[in-house]
């Protein structure tokens, strides 16, 4: 299994350099919450893009009426939002 990385917190200063550590490796892709909340300017929908991008393994941007079930390796997007998920290049 691929170590999904974590994202450094950027919430203090949304400008600030973007940081990606590894995870635990329980799951294969990386996960940006708060996408597109008002509060989280930093968690738009173009910046996640963004992040997301630099990011070696698929990434899940979702909101706070969104999660991910994985049962089995299997991950199952549960919405009653909106998310996107970005692959890399």
């Amino acid at each position: 299994m691929v170590t999904a990385p974590i994202f450094g917190e950027t919430y203090d200063d949304p400008n600030a350099p973007f940081v990606i550590e590894q995870g635990l490796g329980l799951v294969d892709f990386a996960l940006l919450p708060h996408l597109d909340h008002e509060n989280h300017p930093e968690s738009s929908t173009a910046k996640v893009e963004r992040m997301a991008a630099k990011v070696p393994v698929p990434t899940y941007g979702i909101d706070d009426q969104t999660a991910i079930k994985v049962v089995d390796g299997v991950a199952e997007v549960i919405s009653e939002g909106h998310w996107k998920r970005f692959v890399p290049q």
